[in-house]
């Protein structure tokens, strides 16, 4: 008989970030937030978190503070591939999404995480129609994070959706949407209840952090909505 493969646990600390760990206990975090000076997203400042490698997708403010990763940290956040104890990374070059045609061909890269029997796909601010080399490069995927929000801030309701059919994913992890106590109303995001509403298989987990395994996988897709961590929650405040 096979033995059972290992978990993969995820934390959610709020907007796009999220931290992997493996069954051997190696960490991966990707996309660390911050403010801008003119650009006041987050009233808590990103709080210190041990990683092995800390993946950036894109050079904006609310997903590029690699100087709260830790000293000893690597860092990937260009197209290419990362191989560590075990699991690899893929970081696979496309562009932003441009609902507002301000950022044409903006980079962005999305990340293809494997460990443990398990593949996630975080998207950053991808957009949706992607040429199919990038879809190949894709390939299948167990977990999508991806980007939504009800004033569709970069993808609407059908691009999202058109990902979810195009990947079939086992499991869709909402992200990049407003969270009460953590990024204020200014920020011009809206939580994803609207986009929600339009979808069976919602679990709301109230936690934030969950372990995967290949043999726990719904049989059908979910979404599963992760409450922030206590630890973004209670880091330093970010002033204006």
């Amino acid at each position: 008989m096979a033995e059972p493969k290992g978990q993969v646990t995820v934390t959610y600390y709020g907007h796009c970030a999220f931290l992997w760990e493996t069954s051997q206990g190696a960490r991966v975090l990707v996309d660390p937030y911050r403010n801008r000076e003119d650009r006041y997203w987050f009233t808590r400042m990103f709080p210190r978190i041990p990683c092995d490698l800390g993946l950036i997708t894109h050079a904006h403010f609310d997903h590029d503070a690699a100087d709260r990763l830790p000293e000893t940290a690597s860092l990937l956040r260009m197209p290419g591939e990362v191989c560590y104890r075990d699991f690899s990374v893929r970081g696979i070059g496309d562009f932003h999404s441009n609902p507002r045609g301000n950022t044409p061909n903006f980079p962005n890269v999305m990340f293809r995480f494997e460990a443990d029997g398990l593949r996630f796909l975080h998207i950053g601010d991808n957009r949706a129609d992607w040429p199919d080399d990038v879809a190949a490069s894709v390939g299948e995927v167990d977990v999508l994070m991806v980007t939504v929000d009800d004033s569709n801030h970069l993808l609407t309701y059908r691009e999202v959706d058109s990902l979810i059919d195009r990947l079939s994913p086992k499991v869709v992890i909402p992200m990049h949407y407003q969270i009460p106590g953590l990024i204020p109303d200014s920020a011009g995001l809206l939580p994803p209840d609207g986009w929600l509403a339009t979808h069976p298989g919602v679990k709301r987990l109230g936690r934030h952090i969950t372990a995967f395994s290949p043999e726990d996988l719904p049989a059908a897709t979910q979404i599963w909505v992760f409450d922030p961590s206590p630890d973004s929650l209670a880091a330093p405040i970010a002033n204006p």
